[in-house]
C-alpha cells in the first residue's frame, strides 16, 4: 500500500507539470493580454508598449516565460535574450518560481504577490464551499434513505417530485430571487459580503453565510438524495440483505452495516471531483452574493488578462483535482475490503 501511494504520488506530480504546460500555452495563445486596454488610450506610444512589455516580461518567447514562471528568473542564462524582463517587486530581486511556491506578482493588483492574494481569498471560498457541502450531506442523505425505505409511498413521491422541480431551476436564479425577497423586501438576510462592516463577529459571519451556503447546497443534496435512493434500492434486493434479515438482525443493523456501506461506493467515486466542484461552483455564487473569495478573484483576473493570477488558480485547481483522484483510490480500500493494492496492482 505504501509503495502504491508513493508511485501514484509521483505520477500525480508529473500530471500536474503536464497540466501547467498545457494551461500556460493556452493562456499565452488567448487573444488580448495585460496591455489590451492601452489600445483605447490615444496618448500611448509604441515606446510605452515596449517598455511595459519589458516590465511584465512578456516580450520574450512563451518557452522562456514558462521557464521563468515555473523555475524562477535565476534559472535563466545571464543574457539579454533570456532575461530582458524586469522583475515586478520592490526589492528588484527575481521571482523564485512555482517550484518554490512563488507564483510571481499580479499585473492588475499593483504588483501584489499572487500567493498573498490567494491566501486572502482561500478562507472565504472554503468556508462557503464546505458549509454548503455539510448542508448537502445533512439534507441529502436522510432524504435518500427515507425515499428508499418508503418506495412508492407518499414520502418517496414528495421527495422525488420536489427534487425534480428544484433541479429544473438554476441555483443562481433561486439565489437572486431569495436575495430580492428575503434581503431586499423583508430585510431578513444581508444583500452581500462576508460580514457587516465594523462587525465581523462569528454571529455576523453566520448571518451572511446562511443564504449563500443554503442556495449553493441545493444541487448537492438533490444529487446525493437521488443517487443514494437508487443505490439503496439495488442493495436492498441483494441476497445478503435478505439473509441478514432472515438471521433476525434488526432493521437498523441491516441498514447501517450492510445496505449503506455498499451503497456508498458511488459517493466515493464522486469524491474525485469534490475539490474541483468546490472551486468551480464558488465562482457563480460568489458573484451573485458578492462573496469575497477565489471565484471573484478568478473573474477579475480573466477580465484583466492577469496571467500570474490565472495560472496560480489553474495550478491549484489541477493539483486539487489530481489529489481528489488519488484520495479516491486510497479510500476504495477502506470502504470496500475486496480492494487491495499490492505489488501486482498498478
Amino acid at each position: 500500500m505504501t509503495r502504491y501511494i508513493i508511485r501514484r504520488s509521483l505520477q500525480s506530480l508529473v500530471l500536474v507539470w503536464i497540466s501547467t504546460l498545457i494551461g500556460f500555452s493556452i493562456y499565452q495563445m488567448a487573444p488580448g493580454g495585460p496591455l489590451q486596454f492601452l489600445d483605447d488610450d490615444p496618448r500611448r506610444t509604441q515606446a510605452d508598449v515596449e517598455r511595459l512589455e519589458r516590465v511584465y516580461g512578456i516580450d520574450r518567447t512563451v518557452a522562456v516565460q514558462y521557464v521563468a514562471w515555473a523555475f524562477g528568473e535565476d534559472w535563466l542564462p545571464q543574457t539579454d535574450f533570456w532575461r530582458s524582463g524586469r522583475c515586478l517587486n520592490d526589492a528588484g530581486s527575481c521571482a523564485k518560481g512555482v517550484v518554490r511556491l512563488d507564483f510571481g506578482r499580479s499585473f492588475s493588483f499593483k504588483g501584489t504577490p499572487v500567493i498573498k492574494l490567494i491566501a486572502e481569498r482561500i478562507p472565504a471560498t472554503f468556508t462557503l464551499a464546505f458549509t454548503s457541502l455539510l448542508i448537502s450531506v445533512g439534507i441529502g442523505f436522510p432524504l435518500g434513505i427515507i425515499a428508499a425505505l418508503n418506495r412508492g409511498r407518499w414520502p418517496d413521491n414528495v421527495i422525488r417530485v420536489s427534487t425534480v422541480l428544484l433541479n429544473t431551476v438554476p441555483e443562481w436564479w433561486i439565489g437572486l430571487l431569495l436575495l430580492i425577497i428575503l434581503g431586499g423586501y423583508l430585510g431578513l438576510v444581508p444583500l452581500g459580503g462576508m460580514c457587516t462592516i465594523g462587525d465581523c463577529t462569528w454571529q455576523s459571519r453566520m448571518h451572511h453565510l446562511l443564504l449563500p451556503a443554503t442556495v449553493s447546497a441545493i444541487g448537492g443534496w438533490i444529487g446525493f438524495s437521488r443517487i443514494l435512493r437508487f443505490e439503496m434500492l439495488e442493495v436492498l434486493n441483494m441476497d445478503y440483505v435478505r439473509t441478514a434479515r432472515a438471521k433476525g438482525l434488526s432493521q437498523r443493523t441491516v441498514l447501517w452495516r450492510h445496505v449503506l456501506r455498499n451503497a456508498m461506493m458511488p459517493f466515493v467515486t464522486g469524491l474525485s471531483g469534490i475539490f474541483l466542484m468546490i472551486l468551480s461552483g464558488s465562482v457563480l455564487f460568489e458573484m451573485v452574493f458578492s462573496w469575497p473569495g477565489m471565484g471573484r478573484l478568478a473573474i477579475n483576473a480573466i477580465n484583466a488578462r492577469d496571467y500570474p493570477v490565472m495560472m496560480a488558480l489553474f495550478v491549484i485547481s489541477s493539483f486539487l483535482g489530481i489529489l481528489g483522484v488519488l484520495m479516491v483510490d486510497i479510500l476504495y480500500s477502506v470502504v470496500d475490503p475486496r480492494v487491495r493494492y499490492d505489488r501486482t496492482v498498478a
